[in-house]
């Protein structure tokens, strides 16, 4: 399943899938970028955030530590089932919108 821009369109400014995600085949991976100065707002004290995120979703959520090259923007890959990528992608989405 693809993650269109009508289902979150509103966190397009931040990186939204249609511009900066790909989608697997199967649906069961979704890889965007994230400008560096909302991944904190992401992986939260401690990694308290992005933990919060992988149990309320069930998927795995990775942030690579390094900007994608050229880039001020580090790589979120999602992944588990659809239904698990979707949760979590729009609790990304939710996170991102919030800001810095």
């Amino acid at each position: 399943q693809q993650f269109g821009q009508q289902q979150y369109g509103q966190a397009q400014q931040y990186g939204g899938l249609p511009a900066g995600a790909a989608v697997a085949a199967g649906g069961g991976s979704v890889e965007q970028l994230v400008p560096v100065q909302l991944v904190g707002r992401l992986i939260g004290r401690g990694g308290a955030g992005i933990k919060e995120l992988r149990e309320a979703s069930g998927a795995t959520i990775k942030i690579e530590s390094e900007c994608v090259p050229g880039t001020d923007q580090r790589r979120l890959i999602i992944s588990g089932t659809p239904q698990q990528t979707q949760v979590a992608h729009s609790l990304v989405q939710t996170r991102l919108a919030m800001g810095p």
